[in-house]
């Protein structure tokens, strides 16, 4: 495995200038944000220059872009912001494809039309898995014309929250362009408080043969709620993490969660 960290850490920088530090300090790889050559995560249009500077920063620097991100609200109920969505997504996936970076990530949603990262009470409701499956049959045939896998995360707030939904859903969709990436992070609850890395060996077990790629979060987990901290200020079992990760998966790992200060604290930690 190769450890990487999120693009967005460095928006203080140029792109080249910033995949150099994180070349520098020790990382390979990014899950790349289009914030970092100063578009919109989901752009409306991303010119042959952008996709130009990208990969010229890339073989510069040594850094290679494991995913895009091209998270969205696939739960959007505004009929004129969905059809920008679909637009937008196409655009992420096309240049995934130009830069030859196999996977994007995306969001199964949230009924919650203010923030797609927060909850609703309607998220495990058929009318939430439904509307998600309308999103993913044209998100996928995207995907699939630019042989582009989308990857993506349980994530409490979200539709898919627990590994169950995970393999129901892929289950469901049965297709080669929709894998998971895994964050121990998104998977713990406050009901595994004592036995935190009980619960990540069990969800990496059934979830190993679907894992495209890994983040690497921290938080703090306690009886009465989860609060995300920066990588090893948290108490998440993460080096005990990795190693398991380890058994079941070879890929990048990407840091995430985390300020440009705690970077080395982070690397320190983990090595």
């Amino acid at each position: 495995m190769k450890l990487g960290i999120f693009s967005k850490v460095y928006l203080n920088y140029e792109l080249e200038i910033a995949l150099h530090k994180i070349k520098a300090q020790g990382m390979s790889t990014v899950q790349f944000n289009f914030s970092n050559v100063g578009l919109a995560s989901l752009p409306k249009e991303i010119s042959q220059e952008i996709i130009l500077q990208i990969k010229e920063a890339t073989i510069r620097s040594g850094v290679s872009i494991a995913v895009i991100s091209g998270t969205f609200n696939t739960l959007e109920l505004n009929e004129e912001k969905q059809v920008e969505n679909q637009q937008c997504f196409k655009n992420v996936v096309e240049t995934a494809a130009a830069l030859a970076v196999p996977y994007v990530s995306i969001s199964t949603g949230s009924l919650n039309q203010e923030d797609f990262w927060s909850p609703d009470p309607e998220n495990h409701s058929e009318r939430a898995w439904s509307i998600l499956y309308e999103s993913l049959a044209w998100m996928l045939e995207i995907a699939k014309e630019n042989q582009v896998t989308l990857v993506f995360e349980p994530e409490q707030a979200n539709v898919v929250s627990t590994t169950e939904d995970a393999l129901r859903l892929l289950q469901d969709l049965n297709t080669p362009y929709l894998k998971v990436l895994y964050d121990a992070a998104n998977l713990v609850t406050p009901q595994d408080h004592k036995d935190l890395l009980g619960k990540i060996s069990k969800t990496l077990t059934a979830l190993k043969e679907h894992i495209a790629l890994a983040h690497c979060k921290d938080a703090f987990v306690t009886e009465e709620k989860i609060t995300f901290a920066s990588v090893g200020k948290g108490n998440l079992p993460l080096k005990e993490y990795i190693n398991e990760l380890s058994k079941v998966y070879d890929g990048p790992v990407i840091m995430h969660g985390l300020a440009e200060d705690d970077v080395a604290h982070a690397l320190n930690y983990l090595n």
